[in-house]
């Protein structure tokens, strides 16, 4: 329930994008690690109110270009498919002014279109949703494909930059500037021990075995829409992350979460496993998309991208923890420390199962008649 004081704040940015007198509610959504969420109800559509966390984001207008370029992109495609646009991509509302954020009380705020008869699932149930999801992130990658990557700004540097991201982790440790190292040894230990594959992806990149393509950068199942009657994936949201990057990491990002047995905090670490039959159903409908734009060297890296993402994504829970708690939010004390536990499982458990993920693509990559090319690692 949002209070009084607060819901007239949130009616005096509201009227930047609507006309505040026909708003029927205002209602809060949770579960974002990172920006403040609310539903306006009106009584000809539903629209999104999102304040941007500029402490994550520091450059909101950086990430609004980077939405806005990519979805006007995507938008033309679809409406030359036939598709409808208010579904198959997201809808930036402008403000009275024409703008694409409003500042009030040094806050950012955004509007989008809310997409109805659709549901953001945060556990995925079958192999069958996963794979809808997986075709739905191959998709991405493909009406993306001829879209320039210098035109976005990076609004996060060194994003999924594992092995940047490691060094600063380091620094982080010496400093302990809250305490909090000592109790955290273990974790850092089995992070420090898998150091020899952070840069698998980068070193590619650089080299440019792997090309730098658009990427989401946080493809977990919560960020595909799934329409409620077909149980078809309809489109990508959340897309504050957009920038250069690779198609191994929403690949990877997207397995993180929907291919693992246990919710991201999962405090009880028995319960953390690899789904194999979700990761094989998504890794087909994925590479049936992307047949025509992955090259072989992104196909040789797909299990190693699983497992470099999980374990960074460890590294920054652990690191946010270790800084006293400062970029994901949290719902109990200790929670970035349990979630970077439970990702420092999964990553154990995809080690485990290295043979049997690499099995299934091969497998796969065969029953889609990839070329002789396309080759794992070991092959």
């Amino acid at each position: 329930m949002i209070d009084g004081e607060r819901l007239a704040e949130l009616r005096k940015v509201a009227a930047e994008f609507v006309n505040v007198d026909k708003i029927v509610e205002i209602r809060e959504l949770n579960g974002g690690h990172i920006n403040s969420t609310y539903l306006i109800t009106m009584p000809e559509a539903l629209y999104i109110l999102q304040r941007i966390n500029n402490f994550v984001f520091p450059s909101p207008f950086g990430v609004m270009h980077n939405i806005t370029q990519v979805t006007e992109f995507i938008r033309k495609k679809v409406i030359y498919e036939g598709k409808d646009p208010n579904r198959a991509v997201l809808n930036v509302v402008k403000s009275r002014y024409d703008q694409d954020i409003v500042i009030r009380n040094d806050n950012y705020w955004r509007c989008l279109q809310y997409i109805d008869g659709a549901t953001a699932y945060q556990n995925v149930d079958t192999p069958e949703m996963f794979a809808e999801i997986g075709r739905a992130i191959g998709e991405f990658q493909c009406m993306l494909a001829g879209f320039h990557t210098r035109v976005l700004d990076e609004t996060i540097i060194h994003f999924h930059d594992t092995p940047y991201r490691y060094r600063h982790f380091l620094d982080d440790i010496k400093i302990d500037r809250v305490e909090r190292v000592e109790e955290c040894k273990k974790e850092i230990r089995a992070i420090r021990d898998r150091v020899s594959i952070m840069n698998w992806i980068m070193l590619r990149i650089d080299d440019k075995s792997i090309p730098r393509r658009v990427a989401h950068n946080d493809t977990k199942p919560s960020n595909v829409l799934i329409d409620d009657k077909t149980g078809k994936a309809i489109c990508l949201i959340d897309l504050d992350t957009v920038m250069r990057g690779s198609l191994l990491f929403d690949f990877g990002d997207a397995i993180r979460i929907g291919a693992c047995t246990a919710d991201e905090d999962e405090v009880d670490l028995s319960k953390v496993h690899v789904r194999l039959d979700f990761f094989e159903a998504f890794t087909r409908a994925f590479l049936k998309e992307v047949k025509n734009l992955i090259v072989p060297e992104e196909v040789r890296g797909l299990y190693k991208s699983c497992q470099i993402i999980a374990l960074e994504i460890a590294m920054r829970f652990l690191n946010d923890y270790i800084n006293g708690d400062e970029y994901f939010k949290i719902a109990r004390p200790k929670h970035n420390l349990d979630r970077a536990r439970c990702q420092l499982q999964f990553v154990k458990e995809l080690e485990k199962n290295e043979q049997a993920i690499n099995k299934i693509i091969r497998n796969i990559l065969d029953e889609l008649d990839f070329g002789p090319e396309y080759t794992l690692e070991g092959e």
